[in-house]
């Protein structure tokens, strides 16, 4: 049974396979640009397991709501709340150290694509859509992830956001990649799985296309009625 809020919100065409590429084509989309964390990699629950498997790892039982203890706070806060209450012996610079040796074993050996992604990709290659990659996180991890899962290479580029001291909350990332691209931000589509990325992308006047991602089911409503296209995962597009 399809969604009933997709329905709700006028999202009434289904494409699939193929007709995905079709579809977007049709729509003037002569270019694409994706973010990667929760977007291309399913690497979300990284996030949500980095503390526990820091402690797993040193013979210490996580309190189980740990994710929701860590989930707001920064790095540093998530360091100093490790060391305060689980009274670990290294101090916090090592904490934080060990944490990022984690995330790097998971970029390089675990953290999968999403449904779909890589035939998508390499469905717009074959169309001759080019495509670059933006983030706001580890530009590196992320290399070594994409080129394990062999898609790196289709991407003409990679935009890091700390790199033009800017952040998706504005669209300036998306403005300096479409250039690269030499395409018109009415003639490029972004794909990306949250909210605030989606809205600065659409008022500078990009086609916008989210990607469900669990980590933000409470803004999926909000989602859906900024984004011109919906992907539950690469194998489907709803647009209305």
């Amino acid at each position: 049974m399809e969604d009933c809020l997709l329905y709700s919100l006028n999202y009434t065409v289904k494409l699939t396979g193929a007709d995905i590429v079709r579809g977007l084509i049709k729509n003037n989309v002569h270019a694409a640009i994706f973010d990667i964390d929760g977007t291309l990699l399913d690497s979300m629950p990284i996030w949500d397991t980095l503390g526990a498997r820091y402690l797993l790892a040193h013979g210490l039982t996580p309190e189980t709501n740990l994710r929701d203890i860590l989930f707001p706070m920064t790095i540093p806060e998530s360091v100093h709340y490790l060391k305060a209450h689980y009274d670990l012996k290294e101090n916090e610079d090592e904490i934080q150290n060990g944490l990022y040796r984690i995330t790097e074993d998971f970029y390089k050996k675990e953290v999968p694509l999403k449904k779909g992604a890589e035939k998508l990709l390499r469905g717009l290659s074959d169309a001759g859509i080019p495509m670059v990659l933006c983030t706001v996180g580890e530009a590196e991890l992320a290399k070594a992830a994409l080129t394990r899962l062999h898609v790196l290479s289709i991407f003409q580029d990679l935009f890091v956001c700390t790199d033009y001291q800017t952040t998706k909350r504005e669209p300036r990332i998306y403005e300096i990649a479409a250039a690269a691209l030499h395409a018109k931000p009415a003639e490029t589509v972004v794909f990306e799985d949250i909210l605030q990325a989606l809205s600065s992308a659409k008022t500078a006047g990009f086609q916008t296309a989210a990607v469900e991602d669990p980590a933000n089911d409470s803004d999926r409503k909000k989602i859906l009625e900024t984004a011109d296209y919906y992907l539950p995962d690469f194998t489907v597009l709803y647009t209305r």
